[in-house]
């Protein structure tokens, strides 16, 4: 049996990031970690407990999650100590007739070894209360198997216990000190210790934001590679990535401080500033921050909009979002989506995607209002610093639709880019929190995202003037999306619905 141990809610440092969480719930490259930590053990073919803390509200995306990953969820007082919760855990998962792995929800490694009575130790990384394997240059278990005398060794969070109900009396006898439990164990039971120096640990704030540099995403035409404090990023298509370093080289100074630092290029890549904070797909999707939290995120971005935005050009620059959606949409091949057909979506009136682009015709007006912007300003290319108080910024467009390169466009693709993360519920959709099922003329499509985000919407609306061209655009974004999503037929089919989603949705508040 395998216990992840997360029954206890992240330190402050994580709570001004994220919200109250349990660290098996932090995000980390469009996942949560428990993913990564369930990954470790699906070779075991042992049942998994994780332990989580009693008043903590799982979504229904993650229950679900966890339920077709054979996850049974254990709720645990919040008042316990490991040494209690890990009791508690045992006693109520009894008779256990064999040995259990624990893993601490804040730990991660790259594999596991399944030995029995073993410890995992690694070279200690910062200053921190840690349980050390020597004490005064003396072992502190009785150990199996010889190890060289390193005094910066320290217990990483995995081990196997051969006898639980041993390691049991041991917490008892020794007034819950899991430490001290665990050292009484090994003068009956003795320890292998195995050194792994994969771990990553996301106990602390600094140890989590290193380690997420261990999990980076990538799109279909981009190349990430993280070295050291860089960002190397390179492309196949050569003049998105020249369009990129002439965006970076030509953006006013005055304002790089909204801008993670570019460095030298080469031929087909560039180099950035590694960013330390989190994006706002992760703060929106995995998060739980309050509303009012993100009051000052969406201030901080409508101070940097309406900066870049005071820089005008009379250039021609090409942003016709109907001739790019439609073009887009000739590329789509899937069996159960159709541009003309009609659908019936909710209680309302059947439509086909056709019409719905059509009837935007009239909100898009044919004189654009041509500025500085960013071009791609979506959730996931935004960080927010909560001790500046201050977005940054990365991944900007550099080009017109027909692939001119520019730093100027639609100031209103911008806002637009806004809406499809906040309203259009783009990243919740890619990251899986959607159902979908479309039934001959028929479409049913769910998206579990909780009131909390509701009430971000509304202070989103409140913060900013959505208007109907604003929208219209939003919905072109999905349409023409579609095609580049062909690698899932379940994410490009809700993305499909969405559409009528959000058309709907508009619609029902005046802004179609």
């Amino acid at each position: 049996m395998i216990f992840i141990m997360s029954s206890a809610y992240c330190s402050d440092d994580f709570e001004l990031e994220f919200g109250k969480i349990p660290p098996s719930f932090l995000p980390l490259g469009n996942k949560r970690l428990y993913e990564y930590q369930i990954e470790l053990f699906r070779n075991l073919n042992e049942s998994i407990v994780l332990t989580l803390p009693q008043s903590f509200q799982i979504s229904g995306y993650d229950f679900l999650k966890l339920k077709s990953l054979g996850v049974k969820i254990l709720y645990i007082p919040e008042s316990m100590q490991l040494a209690e919760a890990l009791i508690y855990a045992i006693n109520m998962n009894s008779p256990i007739n064999e040995s259990i792995y624990i893993l601490h929800g804040d730990t991660y490694f790259s594999s596991i070894q399944s030995l029995k009575n073993h410890l995992v130790v690694s070279k200690v990384k910062e200053n921190y209360k840690w349980a050390y394997l020597f004490k005064e240059k003396v072992l502190n278990y009785r150990i199996k198997n010889n190890i060289s005398e390193d005094y910066e060794l320290v217990l990483s969070g995995f081990m196997n216990i051969e006898y639980p109900y041993f390691l049991v009396k041991c917490l008892l006898d020794n007034h819950y000190s899991f430490v001290d439990g665990l050292r009484e164990y090994s003068n009956t039971h003795a320890f292998s210790i195995v050194q792994d120096d994969s771990w990553l640990d996301f106990g602390l704030i600094t140890n989590y934001f290193h380690s997420k540099k261990k999990f980076s995403t990538q799109r279909a035409f981009n190349h990430l590679l993280i070295d050291e404090n860089f960002v190397i990023k390179s492309s196949n298509w050569d003049s998105k990535i020249r369009a990129e370093i002439n965006w970076y080289r030509r953006f006013p100074q005055e304002y790089n401080m909204y801008l993670p630092r570019f460095y030298c290029e080469k031929a087909g890549s560039y180099r950035l500033e590694y960013l330390y904070h989190n994006t706002l797909l992760e703060l929106f999707v995995f998060g739980k921050l309050p509303h009012y939290i993100w009051r000052n995120i969406f201030g901080s971005i409508k101070v940097f909009l309406n900066t870049i935005h005071k820089f005008k050009s009379d250039k021609e620059i090409v942003f016709d979002y109907k001739a790019k959606t439609l073009k887009r949409l000739k590329q789509i091949n899937h069996p159960e989506i159709s541009f003309s057909k009609k659908y019936s979506f909710g209680n309302y009136e059947s439509i086909s995607i056709c019409e719905i682009l059509n009837s935007l015709d009239k909100n898009i007006s044919q004189k654009q209002d041509i500025r500085l912007i960013h071009g791609d300003f979506c959730f996931s290319n935004i960080v927010y610093d909560f001790r500046s108080k201050n977005i940054k910024t990365f991944d900007p467009r550099g080009m017109d639709f027909d692939e001119n390169i520019t730093v100027y466009g639609d100031m209103c693709y911008d806002y637009a880019k806004l809406v499809h993360s906040v309203l259009g519920l783009y990243d919740f959709i890619v990251s899986g929190f959607s159902r979908c099922e479309i039934q001959k003329d028929k479409i049913f499509l769910s998206i579990d995202v909780s009131d909390e985000i509701v009430k971000i919407q509304e202070e989103f609306f409140t913060m900013f003037e959505i208007d109907k061209q604003i929208c219209s655009i939003a919905i072109h974004l999905f349409a023409s999306m579609l095609p580049l999503h062909a690698d899932d037929s379940d994410r490009q089919k809700a993305l499909f619905a969405n559409v009528f989603r959000l058309y709907f949705y508009f619609k029902d508040k005046g802004l179609i």
